[in-house]
């Protein structure tokens, strides 16, 4: 008998968001780029004034409060997924619970590098975030994405959240692909 394992692409992001999810951290300023793990951070809008409040507890990943003080282009988590190579998978996808004491949305995509910067292939879906544990799960079809299939020396996983003063708590993320 033989026995694989087969981590899968998406293991190295799966790894960093298992190590936030043990993380006990009290709620505390976080400065953009400042990890909360190495390579889960979050980055705002440099032209905005924006401050975050960050919190992790051991069995959830985070619980955040953003305050915006005028117009801000973005707030984003970035989870790195390192060098990973989807060339023979179909899909990947996301599954990602969350709560929020006033209903918000967020849009998830997977950045990659290429000629003169990178590009963001956004989920189909946005996720919502309201008063109720809520669950969100969404899939690329690598097929539809050329960018996707080609192996790439690093990518990222990014929620963009509504660049306003508000809080979430994001109590569960996991990738997976098929």
């Amino acid at each position: 008998m033989t026995h694989s394992l087969d981590l899968g692409p998406e293991a190295a992001g799966n790894s960093l968001l298992a190590s936030l999810r043990l993380l006990e951290r009290p709620t505390a300023p976080l400065a953009p780029h400042d990890p909360l793990v190495p390579g889960i951070f979050f980055d705002f809008d440099p032209d905005a004034t924006i401050r975050a409040e960050v919190e992790s507890r051991p069995g959830n990943l985070l619980s955040a409060q953003f305050t915006v003080e005028g117009t801000a282009r973005w707030v984003a988590l970035h989870v790195q997924l390192g060098e990973i190579d989807l060339s023979d998978k179909m899909i990947i996808g996301l599954a990602c619970r969350s709560i929020a004491p006033s209903s918000t949305t967020f849009r998830p995509c997977l950045r990659t590098p290429g000629e003169g910067g990178f590009s963001d292939t956004f989920f189909r879906k946005t996720a919502i975030s309201y008063a109720e544990p809520s669950l969100h799960l969404d899939a690329l079809q690598i097929e539809t994405h050329p960018e996707l299939s080609i192996p790439a020396p690093w990518r990222e996983l990014i929620l963009f959240f509504r660049p306003e003063t508000g809080e979430i708590d994001l109590q569960d993320m996991r990738l997976f692909t098929v």
